[in-house]
């Protein structure tokens, strides 16, 4: 692992950190924890907001099946890049504590270790899912909605980092994730306009 990408680690997982972001970030990087309510939220927005919405939902949930099952499994069976607290001791794994249901761990003390590598992996580090799959939906909403996508963006932007503050990617893992997640976006969204022609609105509103 370069020199530069331990140190930056480092920097981003011990040095620049505080008691608040300690439960901010793993909040952040528990995308399950949230699914309930942006379910809720997003049954409403289809419902209100015309075919325009239904169509950008459909292609949401394209981006992120394409870039879940496709682009970031296949990629990490392939790398197969050890994750930072596999592979270092001493980096700061944070993470939500345990409840039921998955939401109510939005509410409980986070837990927070160093790690002490064993030889056993947690999952791949390269490319970084949450990351793909953020900025993909970031894209896709954008190209609909260009405000709403501005706003995204700064949230995916957010998880990507409290991927490396939590411990569970390198550095440099991010900036190609970054750029498959955009890449899967706008993918689907051309793809989908091919086959439906000007009926998919884009860039509007």
């Amino acid at each position: 692992m370069p020199a530069w990408d331990i140190e930056l680690l480092r920097l981003i997982n011990q040095t620049w950190s505080a008691d608040w972001l300690d439960h901010a970030m793993p909040a952040v990087s528990a995308i399950e924890a949230w699914m309930p309510p942006l379910v809720v939220i997003a049954f409403l927005l289809v419902l209100r907001g015309g075919r325009k919405a239904r169509v950008m939902f459909l292609s949401v949930a394209l981006a992120v099946g394409i870039g879940d099952a496709f682009v970031s499994n296949t990629l990490k069976k392939l790398v197969g890049r050890v994750r930072p607290r596999d592979a270092v001791e001493g980096v700061i794994v944070r993470d939500l504590g345990i409840a039921s249901p998955p939401t109510m761990r939005l509410f409980v003390p986070p837990v927070k270790s160093a790690s002490q590598p064993n030889g056993a992996t947690n999952g791949k580090s390269f490319p970084s899912s949450h990351t793909v799959n953020m900025f993909a939906v970031a894209t896709v909403v954008a190209c609909f909605y260009r405000g709403a996508g501005i706003a995204i963006y700064g949230l995916a932007a957010l998880v990507a980092w409290s991927r490396v503050y939590c411990g569970a990617h390198w550095p440099s893992d991010i900036p190609p994730s970054i750029a498959l997640g955009v890449l899967t976006g706008l993918g689907v969204v051309w793809g989908l306009r091919r086959l439906a022609g000007p009926r998919v609105i884009v860039g509007q509103a």
